[in-house]
């Protein structure tokens, strides 16, 4: 049997369970279909409660009721749902949320969660007559687009800035490790003393060499003779040399570290640095569309976005998302 997920004609079936708690469903039934018709939907649908049912969307309509239940409507993208529930908190409509299905003990439960907000002072109420506006509503794009340039100046002189850092930087020297410099030295040592030359005294005694029982016995000396020096610089070399080389390297490898960790952090600044900067184009981008789009926007208290634009850029940024997608999905007709 195909299992049942949603229950149409929703805006019905609420009002039925608002009237069994014997509340008033009249301004409900209004509120209910004007969120719907804002976003282009014909019905409304009632989610089927349910082990792990859960649903993310754009909260279009926060209801509140006498009982201290709240009506709230999501539009999916797909659909428009709505449920009735006592909620601990519900977002202003626009916000991005996810609903889920719960029990506690045997009773239904439905929970919600904000997954991003609009902010900086904005509100919008889907269903209202956008030319029912405010005169001083209109005045929100030009708010934010004063708050991005400020924004996007600062981060320029940041990002100037850093660039000077960085240059001033100067290269990290890469070198192989210790044990192969140590290695190559000794390799170089014995070359050295094995290729070095027959000292006078050698070659007058190799001048008088006239059997080859006599050259067998010189050079077995001088084998032996280039055998112990290399004991001897080899012992040297352990004994004094390499702790010498690795105090010196160890030194290099703290100042190379610490080197490239200041170049690391200059690098990843700058690089959300010039993030920040193509963020707020494009967020200003946005606004325009938004402004086209003629959304019921209605504004409060913009102070402190306008007192401190980089303080709040991140709220800035996630408002103007929000509106840009409510924005671009207006006209959707399902």
């Amino acid at each position: 049997m195909h299992e049942v997920k949603f229950r149409d004609r929703g805006v019905q079936w609420i009002l039925d369970d608002i009237a069994r708690h014997r509340e008033d469903p009249a301004a409900t039934k209004d509120a209910l279909w004007k969120s719907a018709w804002a976003r282009g939907y014909q019905d409304v649908l009632v989610p089927v409660h349910g082990s792990d049912t859960r649903y993310e969307g754009m909260l279009t309509l926060n209801y509140p009721l006498a009982s201290k239940r709240t009506v709230v409507a999501i539009d999916t993208g797909e659909r428009m749902l709505a449920v009735v529930d006592a909620f601990e908190a519900v977002p202003n409509p626009g916000a991005k949320v996810r609903i889920t299905a719960i029990f506690v003990g045997e009773a239904e439960k439905w929970i919600i969660k904000t997954l991003a907000a609009i902010g900086c002072g904005l509100s919008i109420h889907f269903g209202d007559d956008a030319g029912k506006k405010r005169f001083n509503d209109a005045g929100w794009g030009d708010t934010l687009r004063n708050a991005l340039a400020q924004v996007r100046a600062a981060e320029n002189e940041i990002t100037k800035k850093l660039n000077f850092e960085r240059m001033a930087l100067p290269p990290v020297e890469q070198e192989p490790p210790f044990k192969d410099q140590i290695v190559k030295l000794d390799e170089e040592m014995r070359k050295r003393i094995s290729t070095a030359p027959l000292t006078p005294d050698e070659e007058r005694e190799k001048s008088k060499l006239r059997t080859q029982d006599q050259a067998n016995a010189f050079f077995e000396r001088h084998k032996a003779k280039l055998a112990e020096q290399y004991r001897i610089e080899a012992q040297q070399f352990r004994d004094r040399g390499i702790p010498e080389l690795r105090a010196a390297y160890d030194k290099r490898q703290e100042r190379n570290t610490k080197l490239q960790a200041e170049i690391d952090r200059v690098t990843k600044l700058l690089a959300e640095n010039l993030a920040n900067v193509e963020l707020a184009s494009q967020s200003m981008k946005m606004i325009e569309k938004i402004e086209e789009a003629s959304l019921p926007i209605s504004v409060g208290d913009m102070t402190p976005i306008q007192t401190d634009p980089r303080a709040h850029f991140k709220e800035i940024v996630e408002t103007l998302s929000l509106l840009f997608e409510i924005a671009a999905t207006t006209k959707r007709r399902v």
